[in-house]
């Protein structure tokens, strides 16, 4: 399935005005916009506020590879304007999947509309990417709305788990050192202080960090943490994160 119709409307509309293919001067206007589309997918700014650090590279790759050893929350990019659906069929159209990370995770106050330069340029990037055969269907996206307990894991996995899908955004464990926004608690000290003991039992507490991983503001948790899906992060990753930080297996 191609790009949504609103916005591949659009960019038809854009297409007429750039000339037929073999013209010198549309491969200038398609050129540029593929590199302002580049840019935005690496600019905070895109969010239009102050107050937003994340862009669509904090949590996305542009081509599966890219990102090396990181473990990103969401899908490669390549191949999306073909995919039927995004956010686990939460999203049928392209633009709706890219306005919900827009607003949820980046604060943006409106919408952007197909009409818009940076929807055509955001499109022309997209659509630019190399695209295998796999790369075009839906991405598997597994919310995991009724939580568990998991089981206790490795620590020094856990450790390199921290590394790979968490230091990004929260920083050094402990310190938060190097995190990308103040907002962003210093793991795992900061959420524990922020949920005492006698407040909370250690599983409450245990639960507290599931929750988040898995629900960060997909399904009203609040705050601007993307969730990881069990096709990103599996149950068993998970209990090793929980072992680094301490969190004890309740009796």
């Amino acid at each position: 399935m191609r790009a949504p119709c609103s916005l591949a409307a659009a960019l038809a509309c854009a297409a007429l005005l750039c000339g037929c293919p073999g013209d010198p001067e549309t491969k200038v206007v398609d050129a540029t916009a593929v590199e302002h589309g580049a840019a935005l997918f690496r600019d905070p700014s895109i969010a239009e506020t102050r107050f937003n650090r994340y862009s669509c590279s904090t949590c996305h790759e542009a081509v599966a590879g890219d990102a090396g050893d990181a473990m990103l929350s969401g899908a490669p990019l390549a191949g999306a304007v073909e995919r039927p659906h995004y956010w686990g069929g939460q999203e049928v159209e392209l633009l709706g999947a890219i306005n919900h990370c827009l607003y949820y995770f980046m604060t943006k106050d409106l919408p952007l509309t197909a009409d818009d330069d940076a929807a055509q340029a955001i499109y022309a990037y997209l659509e630019s990417l190399p695209s295998d055969g796999g790369a075009a269907e839906a991405v598997p996206f597994t919310p995991v709305y009724e939580l568990s307990q998991i089981p206790a894991g490795d620590a020094a996995a856990g450790g390199r788990i921290h590394e790979r899908a968490c230091a990004s955004c929260h920083g050094s464990a402990h310190s938060g050192e190097g995190r990308l926004v103040a907002r962003a608690p210093a793991l795992p000290d900061q959420t524990l202080k922020e949920h005492p003991l006698g407040e909370y039992t250690e599983a409450d507490r245990r639960l507290v960090f599931i929750e988040k991983v898995r629900h960060g503001g997909f399904v009203g948790y609040g705050g601007q943490m993307p969730p990881f899906s069990r096709e990103v992060l599996s149950d068993e990753e998970l209990g090793d994160l929980l072992s680094f930080y301490g969190l004890p297996w309740p009796p």
